[in-house]
């Protein structure tokens, strides 16, 4: 317990030192923090199962089933299943309409999938301008103090103002580096779920361009 308090105290003592710019880093650390939870969470329980939900659907819309394949989209909510519902909406449309259905369905899930990226992107690139500020200023402030005593100050005084200066620097860094690597992380998997939205979409198209949208056939002319 004492050790816990005496790294509490230290931390606090070092962003004492960092100045005013420290709260704006903290909070968006916070932020930050928060936000990667929520993507955590959410990517987790953003699952495709293709085996056990995808081919079973298809089977159905072969067989024209189409209510069989509503209701296992109703009892088996998962954003593939919210899709192929938008699509069996328009099954007695044309196929461009189907088309257009499934990929307005599809936009709604991948901007679901980028929810508060943009916020994850704006932390990594403020954090590290806030702590250059932060430096900026603490150097000001040290080279004011030389200025004031016309050079004749211990030049210990000026590292150890330089030092706290470099913390907001340091303090910036470390907010916007695990910011960068969970971004691009959370970039990737919405890239791999919104190609997979994309592929298996395709399939039920194809499946109900088969069932529903046959082409004529082929008149032979005598």
């Amino acid at each position: 317990m004492g050790e816990t308090s005496g790294l509490f105290g230290a931390a606090m003592a070092y962003i004492n030192k960092g100045g005013i710019i420290m709260a704006p880093i903290i909070l968006c650390s916070v932020l930050a923090l928060a936000i990667i939870i929520e993507r955590l969470i959410f990517f987790k329980s953003y699952f495709i199962d293709v085996e056990g939900f995808l081919n079973p659907i298809l089977k159905l819309v072969g067989e024209g089933n189409t209510s069989k394949v509503l209701e296992r989209c109703q009892n088996n909510p998962n954003p593939l299943g919210r899709i192929i519902k938008a699509g069996l909406d328009e099954k007695e449309m044309p196929r461009w309409k189907l088309e257009e259905k499934l990929t307005f369905a599809g936009q709604e899930e991948v901007n679901a999938l980028e929810k508060n990226m943009r916020g994850l992107e704006v932390i990594a690139t403020i954090s590290p301008l806030m702590g250059l500020l932060g430096t900026v200023i603490g150097m000001v402030q040290a080279f004011n103090k030389v200025a004031q005593y016309k050079g004749q100050v211990d030049p210990s005084l000026l590292a150890g103002g330089i030092w706290e200066a470099l913390l907001t620097t340091a303090a910036g860094l470390s907010v916007a580096i695990p910011t960068v690597i969970m971004l691009h992380y959370f970039e990737r998997k919405k890239e791999k779920l919104a190609f997979q939205l994309n592929k298996y979409g395709t399939q039920f198209i194809y499946s109900m361009d088969r069932k529903f949208y046959p082409e004529p056939s082929s008149q032979v002319v005598s």
